[in-house]
C-alpha cells in the first residue's frame, strides 16, 4: 500500500472528535517543533473486547502515520540547509528515494534517498565534478527524541571489492552537515559521485566511530563488506541503489591513480 492509499485508509476510521484532538495534542508534544541546526463474535463480551482492540489499533496506525509525517524528506533537509539547488534536484526524476531502514542499540537509522550529479548544489555550482549526496536521519527507537550531537554519527561510503582504506569518505572527498528536528537527527552527506562504482554493490556506513582499518570493517573473499563481528556502538551499513549503467570502470581507475592506491 503506498502511502496515499494509506492515509486515505486512516481517513475512514470513524473517531470522534475529542478522541481526535488529544490524539493530535499528544503527538505534537512528543514530536517537538524545535529546530537545532550544527556544520519510528458472537458474544457481547467479544465484541467489546474486539472493539478495544480495533480502537487500538487505530491509535497504532495514527501514531505511525504521524512518524512517517514528522521525517523530513531529503528535499525538505536540503531545504533546511539553505540549498534550493539540491532540494530541486532531490524532487527530479534523477533522485533515488529508498527510506531503508536499519536497528542498532537502540536506535533507527534511514537512508532517506540519494541523488547524483554535477551543479546540483548551491555550494558546488562551479565544480564541473559529479557528487552524490545522501540524506540519513538517527532516531532512538523508542521515539525519545535526541536533544543533542554531542555524540554525532560519522558516514562513509564503500564499495565492494575494494578495501575499504581505498574507499570511504576520506578518499572520495567526503563531508557532512547535521542538524536536529523534531528529536531526530538528520545528516546530509556528499562525496565524489559513487555512480562510477556502480556495478559493484556500494554502501553507506553509518556509525558514532569509523575508520577504514580492520577494526572496524571487513571483506570476504567475493568482495562484500560488513562491520567486523563484535563492532561496538549503534550503527548501520545501507546498500545504495545505484544504476549498474552508469558504472565507469575508466573513471574508476582515474580515481585509484589519482589518490596513489593504484600505479
Amino acid at each position: 500500500m503506498n502511502r496515499d492509499d494509506y492515509r486515505a485508509a486512516l481517513d475512514r476510521i470513524e473517531l470522534s472528535e475529542g478522541f481526535r484532538q488529544d490524539t493530535i495534542q499528544k503527538l505534537t508534544r512528543a514530536a517537538g517543533q524545535q529546530t537545532k541546526k550544527e556544520t519510528v463474535f458472537m458474544k457481547p463480551r467479544r465484541t467489546f473486547k474486539t472493539g478495544l482492540l480495533a480502537a487500538a489499533l487505530a491509535v497504532a496506525l495514527i501514531v505511525s502515520a504521524a512518524a512517517a509525517v514528522y521525517l523530513l524528506t531529503p528535499k525538505d533537509v536540503a531545504a533546511h540547509n539553505d540549498d534550493p539547488v539540491l532540494a530541486d534536484a532531490f524532487a527530479s526524476g534523477g533522485a533515488i528515494l529508498s527510506n531503508q531502514t536499519a536497528e542498532s542499540e537502540g536506535y533507527t537509522f534511514t537512508l532517506g534517498g540519494l541523488v547524483s550529479g554535477a551543479g546540483i548544489s548551491k555550494y558546488a555550482q562551479d565544480v564541473d565534478a559529479a557528487r552524490t549526496y545522501a540524506v540519513v536521519s538517527v532516531a532512538r527507537t523508542d521515539g525519545t527524541p535526541l536533544e543533542n550531537l554531542d555524540a554525532p554519527f560519522h558516514l562513509s561510503p564503500l564499495v565492494a571489492g575494494f578495501q575499504p582504506h581505498m574507499v570511504n569518505a576520506w578518499t572520495l572527498g567526503g563531508g557532512y552537515t547535521s542538524f536536529l528536528s523534531g528529536g531526530v537527527a538528520y545528516y546530509l552527506f556528499d562525496c565524489e559521485s559513487l555512480e562510477i562504482f556502480a556495478d559493484h554493490t556500494v554502501y553507506l556506513a553509518v556509525g558514532q566511530e569509523l575508520s577504514a582499518g580492520s577494526d572496524t570493517f571487513a571483506m570476504a573473499e567475493d568482495g562484500a563488506i560488513s562491520f567486523v563481528e563484535g563492532y561496538e556502538g549503534p550503527h548501520a551499513l545501507f546498500t545504495l541503489p545505484l544504476d549498474a549503467s552508469k558504472a565507469d570502470s575508466a573513471a574508476v581507475d582515474q580515481f585509484l591513480k589519482d589518490t596513489g592506491l593504484m600505479p
